[in-house]
């Protein structure tokens, strides 16, 4: 009976794993006048703000009704023209861009190049609850706002693919 048991767990776990999708295959969006570049999930669209600073990357519409997930599901690109140097103001900053109102964390990152904040948290977006991972690039005169959201029904399959989009967001070269 203990083998068998064992066998039947096995076998269901395994049978979850196969039913859980990939994340969608990321490909490359790069925006000269953002001087950002970055991987974003295939067939998503990106809407521009008329300032021209702020990008919405964002899921291609499902069908000709609404859908109230799309507004929770996306990527933000913001530049500001902004030098702000203390850790706590650069915090209240990067939580203050969109409609956080769950903050799970804050940190710097050690890594090569420009001063580089990972942050966590949550939000609602046309009274859908998100949950999101951004980063916080700072570089001389200016600082660059990215981040990936997904719907919390979502997130547990989201967050890989959420790593992979901020993962992936860099400054273009020779600004």
């Amino acid at each position: 009976m203990g083998y068998r048991f064992a066998a039947l767990v096995v076998g269901a776990c395994m049978g979850l794993l196969a039913c859980q999708s990939p994340p969608a295959p990321l490909v490359e969006y790069r925006n000269a006048e953002l001087g950002i570049t970055l991987r974003h999930p295939r067939g998503w669209e990106a809407l521009t703000a008329p300032e021209g600073n702020w990008v919405q990357i964002v899921p291609s519409p499902a069908g000709p009704g609404p859908d109230p997930f799309r507004y929770a599901e996306f990527i933000s690109v913001r530049v500001l023209s902004d030098s702000s140097s203390s850790e706590e103001a650069l915090r209240q900053l990067a939580f203050s861009l969109l409609p956080f109102h769950g903050v799970a964390k804050f940190q710097r990152e050690e890594v090569p190049g420009p001063e580089r904040y990972r942050f966590e948290g949550t939000g609602t977006a046309a009274e859908t609850q998100w949950a999101g991972i951004g980063v916080l690039l700072v570089e001389p005169r200016r600082l660059v706002h990215v981040v990936c959201a997904k719907p919390i029904e979502r997130w547990r399959q989201g967050q890989r693919e959420c790593d992979a989009v901020i993962g992936s967001v860099q400054p273009l070269s020779g600004r």
